[in-house]
């Protein structure tokens, strides 16, 4: 028995004022300065349900550790909310969900969120996930991902429990959206479409969702990036929400279980670093993904379509300017060939190695991360 799990989706132009539908009292906001900064809060804030008391976290780090959550946990405690709202990029809806936990169980420490814990969650109050970036997926997801700098690595907890009861998806959040951001999110939810497509435990769901998403991605982003077209960035959007839930429902791959284990390691953007690395995965499961691998390519536009999913990738990449070499993403090749052992070690204790396509042992993932020119 399988389950396909998601959100409900409140979706497209005035998508926020759903919000002032709905008859909660006391709201936590979680977010970061950024979003502040940008006015988004302002227009959260707008739309809120009349008369409701809101609390608003609005510091969290680009990259949350556990102690970031834990820190804030008492704040959270002492409001006593009976809505959460995590507000901006992954970081921040990571965070919201990980505070939804800690408020929900104190008793529970923050690695009890697995799947094979029963966390008895929504006795307090519900979560809502609004994303600001169109490619983390994580407001559609059933992951949060909090960094350890003590011991250089990002630890993936889990839990279907810890799903949005609504994520929203306003395309006016993500408007102004700069063009390395709006670049770097697309291909992290391109990553997330080809690894949900592709993974070992993909189904009809994660399948059709995968197809979509990288259909409206790369259709649409090219646009996206020449002159902002608010239509085709509100497709991308989109897409980039069912890419997430592609890959929650099916898992990530080796792309992702090296991207993650070089952003503990350089501090890049996660959709470059995870793009970095996906032509060269793609190229090493051609043998056991074919059949998934040409539906993916199909799923490209006609003029970027290469004799193989790893070619067309590449190809898509030059086009919006992703890296698909070292020098392009700021990273020392010397300083990055002294930390391949840890980055080795990391990857290999990713979940993506478990639903890769085809397995990889040391060596294997230690030739892939030396491929990058």
């Amino acid at each position: 028995m399988w389950y396909f799990r998601s959100p409900s989706i409140v979706y497209g132009e005035d998508a926020l004022s759903f919000l002032s539908e709905l008859h909660y009292e006391r709201i936590l906001i979680v977010t970061d300065r950024n979003i502040v900064k940008a006015g988004l809060l302002s227009i959260l804030h707008s739309n809120l349900p009349s008369g409701s008391k809101n609390l608003v976290i609005d510091n969290i780090p680009e990259e949350p550790t556990v102690s970031d959550v834990t820190d804030r946990s008492k704040q959270v405690m002492e409001f006593s909310p009976d809505l959460i709202i995590g507000m901006g990029g992954g970081s921040s809806m990571d965070a919201a969900k990980a505070l939804f936990v800690m408020y929900e169980r104190p008793d529970l420490d923050l690695f009890d969120i697995t799947p094979l814990v029963h966390l008895g969650l929504r006795k307090k109050s519900r979560l809502i996930l609004v994303p600001t970036t169109s490619g983390t997926g994580s407001e559609c997801t059933w992951a949060a991902v909090l960094s350890d700098r003590d011991h250089g690595r990002k630890n993936e907890l889990a839990s279907p429990e810890i799903i949005a009861d609504y994520a929203i998806l306003d395309p006016v959040l993500v408007q102004k959206l700069p063009q390395s951001i709006t670049r770097n999110t697309a291909v992290d939810a391109i990553t997330h479409a080809v690894e949900g497509h592709s993974s070992q435990w993909k189904n009809p769901y994660s399948e059709a969702m995968a197809e979509k998403a990288l259909r409206l991605i790369t259709h649409n982003l090219p646009a996206v990036l020449r002159d902002g077209n608010m239509k085709s960035r509100e497709m991308v959007h989109i897409g980039a929400s069912m890419a997430g839930l592609s890959f929650s429902n099916s898992q990530i791959g080796l792309a992702h279980a090296m991207g993650h284990s070089l952003g503990a390691h350089f501090r890049i953007a996660h959709g470059m670093s995870v793009g970095l690395y996906l032509p060269y995965v793609v190229d090493f499961n051609q043998d056991y993904s074919v059949e998934s691998y040409e539906i993916l390519r199909q799923c490209f536009p006609e003029k970027y379509r290469g004799e193989s999913l790893g070619e067309t990738i590449r190809k898509f990449f030059r086009e919006i300017g992703q890296p698909l070499d070292l020098k392009a993403t700021g990273i020392d090749r010397d300083e990055y060939d002294l930390n391949l052992s840890g980055m080795v070690g990391l990857a290999e204790e990713s979940t993506g190695i478990i639903t890769n396509p085809r397995e990889a042992d040391s060596q294997e993932i230690l030739e892939l991360f030396e491929a990058v020119e």
